[in-house]
């Protein structure tokens, strides 16, 4: 019996796949898709037979999309969720930044990016993921100004208090005195009456699904908080068939990205 080896896995093609995927229209893979992509030079069989659970994922899934609800109202909202881990992998500690920016409550950009640096507290991990909204926030800011929209001021949320009260106070602190300055453009904006900081409960943190596996249910429930929904429907039988499909594939590919994590 002849041994094949992993060069005719066709695994770098289907991560570079599922990157244009979330690029698109599924920001629910962003972490699972940034995850299988650290092993693009370092695969085996088990890292392609794991990212294959997404496409499993996604064949459950295949009629959601990201949806957009238009408005008519004076005034668009320009809001971003921010959330980190902190120091959950195992190789390098690094930690994970997510945000989700919204208008109107309709998901815009999204990203799922590993940290530079090691942060040295789960305060500090916020703050740098704070740091990265900002500036999707302040670009989609630009854009409304440019397009003549009427926007008020950009509202920036964040889970961990710490962090919150760390874009409020001017000036180094002890435990912040070290943090590189580019880090500190959230709370610049602040100062500026650029953008707003807001707590947000962990519970209601839509970008936790950007950097961590999740449960299905609450994967699930993020999921609808973005507005990845079903866009189309041969017959309303076919909800419960789909949603209970979806849900358990769910749980199996966050299960196969919290394996290896």
């Amino acid at each position: 019996m002849i041994s094949r080896g992993i060069d005719y896995l066709p695994y770098r093609e289907l991560v570079g796949a599922l990157q244009y995927l979330v690029g698109a229209s599924r920001p629910d893979i962003s972490h699972a898709t940034r995850h299988w992509g650290k092993y693009l030079a370092c695969y085996d069989h088990t890292h392609y037979a794991q990212a294959k659970r997404v496409l499993r994922y996604l064949k459950a899934t295949s009629d959601f999309g990201l949806l957009m609800n238009v408005t008519t109202a004076d005034e668009v909202r320009v809001a971003a969720y921010s959330d980190a881990d902190y120091a959950n992998d195992n190789v390098d500690r690094r930690s994970v930044s997510g945000y989700v920016t919204t208008l109107d409550g309709n998901v815009v950009s999204y990203a799922s990016r590993k940290q530079e640096i090691n942060a040295l507290s789960t305060c500090e991990a916020e703050y740098i993921a704070m740091s990265e909204a900002t500036k999707d926030l302040l670009w989609l800011s630009g854009l409304c100004k440019e397009l003549e929209w009427k926007h008020s001021v950009p509202l920036l949320l964040g889970n961990n208090q710490g962090t919150i009260a760390l874009t409020a106070k001017p000036g180094k602190h002890s435990k912040s005195k070290h943090i590189d300055n580019k880090r500190h453009m959230v709370r610049r904006n602040v100062e500026l009456k650029l953008l707003t900081t807001q707590h947000n409960g962990t519970e209601d943190m839509v970008a936790d699904i950007m950097t961590k596996a999740l449960g299905a249910v609450k994967f699930a429930r993020f999921r609808r908080a973005m507005q990845v929904l079903p866009v189309l429907r041969e017959d309303s039988g076919a909800t419960t068939s789909t949603t209970s499909s979806e849900a358990a594939a769910s749980s199996t590919m966050d299960e196969a990205a919290a394996s290896r994590d």
